[in-house]
């Protein structure tokens, strides 16, 4: 039997080294309300682990990148969930619309869907587990039929747990791929794979985002080789579970991909129309109400331009999001598809500076397959927000340094790439003496 090279013993070390902080993590994260401290301490134990290691990320093997996965995944089931209980409106949707009523009809308090409640979702004596218990849900019909099917092939009580084992496979899936991607730095993918704030979005909180991560990542891989028919059908699913990811519709208008942009609608469009026909408009959901609560109608939201009057911050919005569509549309006929979808779903980010860090998990894989490391501190910038949710200042604080870190990178990029190209007029180019 060949010995384990020293390198591989290395990424193993790391990873058991993470495994036991993240146990660490979801048991402390439990135990403490004030834990944004908790999740800082172990995302630096990943970064510096990641950089003892990053010397060895060649010597991973795929079997090797999926076992870490997994085992980092794993960690997240161990307690309830800790960062968010979106997870119950899941369980509940999905038990709604088993039961054959259509889960945009009615709110969870109305009293035509009593005879679904239960302990787990409305603990007696204590206000609902689900959020938001009295709106209509807000999830697009691809995750309804996400939530239906764990619902049937699982008993209620497992419910919370089939949604996180779903969203821990997605993430495995994706990091399998990100592998492939990659190629020979295939260790790379554990960047994503093995990182604690993905396993406490997918494992802990099985966020429909981890799912969406992956889709994206169809979307980006098929449009890149030129298989735009099944890039469609990525990006339509990705867009049935959320519709963040329509965000990457530019990238996909020019030669020929606009294809996979009339499939991607014709499918999303086609999740909504059954519920069309049977409630209405009452399928929008939650959804206005949503942009209303988090301040994108009034623009209390948008940090990163709160030294604008609060009347004119969704204008500015609106165009600077127009500008950014443009630009992608325009470089993506000229710089890698990867690139493009990184740049144009971080400077979305940037604009629209949620406090919800998940909406960042498909960022997060966009960056490891463009290799554009500067847009991790967007999804950092994230992090902060929530956990200083009503201080804009530190919103605005933490957006605005990660665009400084963008800034900077892209302007060394530039000056890189000037320096690389060859010299033009010189003396020994007789083209160039001409033209001098």
């Amino acid at each position: 039997m060949t010995a384990i090279q020293w390198p591989t013993r290395r990424i193993v070390v790391a990873a058991v080294i993470m495994v036991v902080v993240d146990v660490v993590l979801v048991f402390s994260m439990a135990a403490h309300v004030q834990w944004g401290w908790h999740l800082l301490a172990a995302a630096l134990v990943f970064g510096g682990l990641a950089w003892w290691v990053r010397r060895d990320v060649s010597s991973a093997s795929l079997s090797t990148v999926v076992i870490i996965t997994a085992a980092v995944q794993l960690t997240g089931l161990l307690v309830f969930p800790l960062t968010s209980d979106d997870i119950y409106r899941y369980v509940w949707d999905g038990r709604v619309h088993l039961a054959g009523i259509d889960p945009y009809r009615y709110v969870p308090l109305d009293q035509a869907l009593a005879f679904l409640r239960d302990v787990q979702l409305f603990p007696s004596g204590r206000p609902p587990a689900i959020n938001r218990p009295g709106v209509h849900t807000i999830y697009p019909p691809g995750a309804q039929a996400l939530f239906t099917a764990v619902a049937f092939v699982l008993p209620a009580p497992l419910g919370l747990a089939g949604l996180r084992v779903v969203a821990s496979a997605a993430v495995v899936i994706t990091t399998a791929l990100l592998a492939r991607f990659v190629g020979p730095r295939l260790g790379l993918a554990l960047l994503y794979g093995a990182n604690p704030l993905v396993m406490i979005e997918a494992g802990n909180g099985g966020h429909l985002d981890a799912l969406v991560a992956l889709a994206v990542l169809g979307v980006v891989w098929c449009t890149a080789s030129r298989r735009l028919w099944w890039a469609g059908v990525f990006l339509g699913l990705a867009a049935s579970l959320k519709l963040v990811p329509l965000l990457l519709v530019p990238v996909l208008l020019r030669r020929g991909r606009w294809r996979s942009t009339l499939t991607g609608l014709a499918i999303t469009v086609a999740g909504y129309v059954p519920h069309v026909l049977v409630v209405g408009t009452l399928v929008l959901g939650y959804l206005p109400g949503y942009l209303d609560e988090e301040g994108y109608d009034s623009g209390g939201r948008f940090a990163l331009l709160a030294w604008l009057p609060a009347e004119a911050r969704p204008t500015v919005a609106l165009l600077v999001a127009a500008v950014l569509a443009l630009v992608a549309f325009l470089r993506s006929g000229r710089e890698p598809v990867p690139v493009t979808c990184c740049w144009l779903f971080g400077a979305s980010l940037l604009v629209a500076t949620p406090v919800y860090p998940w909406y960042a998990l498909p960022l997060a894989v966009l960056t490891i397959m463009s290799r554009r490391w500067e847009w991790l501190a967007v999804w950092a910038a994230a992090y902060v927000a929530f956990v200083f949710d009503h201080a804009v200042l530190v919103q605005a604080l933490a957006y605005g340094s990660a665009l400084g870190v963008v800034v900077v990178a892209v302007l060394r990029r530039s000056r890189l790439s000037r320096r690389s190209l060859p010299p033009v007029g010189r003396d020994d180019d007789p083209v160039g003496s001409r033209a001098g």
